[in-house]
């Protein structure tokens, strides 16, 4: 703990008190004229904010008008085109006169030729393996593994994206208490 200038050195010498300072009359009348101009200056500093801040409410008052208008407006378009879709799917729904049905050609007795392609099959591949002994063969199918769902692919590429993120991380933790540790 640091030492108090007052307190002796070495125990040797007893410190002199400094005087109080004497303030004449005219010296308090003119800090007294200070301070009532600076509780002046504070009052009108306090006035100009409280100012500023009511002269930000008003746009804002101004605003909150302005988008109740649009949304009233909004309400009265919307439900002019609800109108006009109600009447239109009215007329749609009318009955229609039926359209004239004109007489079919005759057929032809010529038969037209379809071509119909057949699906190719897929082949199974098989693979066989002959062990050492000859009398055992084993036989290995290998068939396709349904696809993955959407929900398990996304889980597994962000698992992915959060491990590199930590890793990421503890790199530059580590780099970061490197540095520190050196005072850098």
């Amino acid at each position: 703990m640091p030492r108090k200038i007052s307190e002796p050195i070495d125990g040797l010498s007893t410190p002199t008190p400094k005087p109080k300072r004497e303030i004449t009359e005219a010296q308090r009348e003119h800090l007294n004229k200070i301070r009532e101009l600076a509780m002046a200056k504070k009052a009108e500093l306090k006035e100009i904010t409280l100012k500023s801040k009511l002269a930000k409410t008003v746009p804002k008052q101004e605003l909150a008008k302005q988008y109740d208008e649009y949304v009233a407006q909004k309400k009265q378009e919307l439900a002019k085109q609800y109108d006009e879709y109600v009447a239109q799917k009215a007329i749609q729904q009318q009955p229609r006169p039926k359209p004239r049905i004109d007489p079919e050609p005759e057929e032809s007795d010529e038969e037209e030729t379809v071509i119909i392609k057949k699906p190719k099959k897929k082949i199974k591949k098989k693979i066989i393996f002959e062990s050492e002994s000859d009398d055992e063969e084993a036989v290995v199918v290998h068939k396709k593994k349904p696809p993955k769902p959407l929900e398990k692919l996304v889980y597994e590429n962000t698992k992915d994206q959060l491990y590199q993120r930590m890793i990421e991380e503890r790199v530059k933790n580590s780099i970061i208490g490197y540095s520190h540790s050196l005072g850098v």
